[in-house]
């Protein structure tokens, strides 16, 4: 999830029987020591909130395998944030910010545990290396591993630029990639791009916290989807199945196209009458989450096009980045070379000319925020009517398209 830091619903999950494996597992692991802690740190859009949702959900069942889950939320995401100093949310319009409190509880409770401990958040890969010693220093020192998940830099640009969507982005795809390689390591639209996707720079501050051989990164190209879970019960000596049993608790889906413009076009037009806790319940939660965990496209209905010149940039990177990895004596699990190669993309389309959303898309959509007005209110006022009215709008602009564009025949 990749920035949900809300509470998790955690259920009543119960496990399906295991299932034989369809691809590539990643080689095995030895489990970590007793009374260590296994940080997970991302990279954000490596799977990280199926990791954390199969945690969750497995919580009781942790406890008594002697493995440790800190709190009751999906992720260890405020912790994370307040060693940031990061607010969550648009500074000027209904932030929330988190008191280092927030870190400094969880890490007492960490150091009072028995057994092996387990943290994710994704939040935490951008810390600098100062930040980094202190959270590996509070968390038990030399008992502190780090795990690192990592793809193919060039497959997380869609999904990136999607889930800067969900945080209020009003910029077009095609801009956004100019804009980030413009200037790598840098983004005047999303500063936190490269804190979060420069791999080898991650990597490097957290070696100014950890050893290299405390330092771990799965590489999650070309295995099987269970195989992160798979690896992460073997660090945590967990029976086999406990967490890739859980692996569909979330949807992983990233948005088609039209999806995609839909949530643009939204934020152009409403955005800037929301604040920041009216935005995340009507059009994060309710039009992007539900919309993807509600619909499946159709076959035809296109994915984001990402174009030769930024799939060639991204490899470049991801090229240097594998060779940094292996250079830097880390333990690499998975086929660091895959890094570095041009990824694939869809069928190139005009989504950002395109003037009309399908129906079905905006009636998802519409779906969504009237399923969300109608659950119990908290005690903000919800102005919602903007947000209605322009995805009525797009609906009604489909309609007639349609309709003048039939043909009819004669008898």
């Amino acid at each position: 999830m990749d920035e949900d830091v809300e509470s998790a619903d955690e259920g009543t999950f119960e496990p399906a029987a295991p299932q034989p494996s369809i691809g590539v597992m990643l080689p095995d692991l030895p489990p970590l020591p007793k009374d260590s802690v296994l940080l997970h740190i991302g990279v954000h859009k490596t799977g990280t909130t199926a990791i954390q949702a199969a945690l969750a959900d497995a919580r009781p069942l942790l406890r008594k395998n002697d493995v440790y889950y800190p709190g009751k939320r999906q992720a260890q995401h405020r912790a994370a944030l307040a060693i940031l100093q990061r607010p969550w949310g648009w500074v000027d319009r209904g932030a929330q910010t988190y008191d280092r409190s927030n870190f400094d509880e969880m890490a007492e409770r960490v150091r009072a545990s028995k057994g092996r401990t387990v943290i994710s958040s994704e939040f935490f890969c951008e810390t600098s290396g100062k930040s980094a010693t202190e959270v590996v220093e509070a968390l038990g020192g030399d008992n502190v591993h780090v795990v690192l998940t990592l793809r193919n830099l060039g497959a997380l640009l869609p999904s990136s630029w999607q889930q800067y969507l969900k945080y209020g982005l009003s910029t077009g795809y095609f801009k956004w990639l100019r804009n980030v390689f413009e200037n790598p390591g840098g983004s005047s639209m999303t500063p936190s791009f490269w804190g979060r996707m420069d791999h080898a720079a991650v990597v490097s501050r957290w070696l100014e916290a950890v050893p290299p051989e405390r330092l771990t990164v799965m590489v999650l190209e070309d295995v099987d989807r269970r195989a992160v879970f798979h690896a992460f019960e073997q660090l945590l000596a967990l029976p086999d199945g406990m967490l890739s049993n859980r692996m569909n608790l979330t949807s992983n889906r990233s948005m088609s196209a039209v999806e995609s413009q839909l949530l643009l076009d939204l934020n152009r037009n409403v955005a800037m009458e929301l604040d920041w806790v009216t935005y995340q319940r009507y059009v994060r939660r309710g039009v992007a989450l539900r919309m993807v965990e509600d619909r499946e496209p159709s076959a035809d209905e296109p994915r984001l096009y990402t174009p030769r010149w930024a799939l060639e940039e991204a490899a470049t990177m991801g090229s240097a980045a594998a060779q940094y990895l292996r250079d830097s004596g880390v333990r690499i699990v998975g086929n660091s070379e895959a890094l570095g190669r041009i990824a694939p993309t869809g069928t190139r389309t005009q989504v950002d000319e395109r003037r009309m959303i399908p129906s079905e898309v905006a009636i998802a959509a519409l779906k969504a925020v009237i399923e969300v007005a109608s659950e119990p209110a908290s005690d903000e006022v919800v102005p919602t009517k903007a947000l209605a009215t322009e995805l009525w709008a797009r609906v009604k602009a489909d309609g007639k398209a349609r309709w003048s564009n039939r043909s009819f025949r004669k008898p």
